[in-house]
């Protein structure tokens, strides 16, 4: 699930337009195909707060491990 570059690849993080549509139809919006894909494209782009919850998640999983004994603690 690392590729040779380091990225991970699962396919956790894949998204399509029909979860854009959902999102849409949870608060009473529709839009046509292209509007769901130019939407989908910018809530990947160049997003600084979808960046700081994924790092936040990263270290919330660290301290998961650590409390669960499956990391070692680096601070003792």
């Amino acid at each position: 699930m690392i590729n040779d570059e380091g990225y991970y690849v699962g396919p956790e993080m894949q998204w399509n337009v029909e979860d854009v549509e959902v999102a849409c139809e949870r608060i009473g919006l529709s839009f046509t195909e292209s509007d769901y894909e130019r939407i989908l494209i910018a809530s990947f782009m160049d997003n600084d707060w979808l960046m700081e919850r994924i790092q936040q998640s990263i270290q919330d999983t660290i301290q998961y491990l650590i409390d669960n004994g499956e990391l070692p603690n680096p601070k003792q």
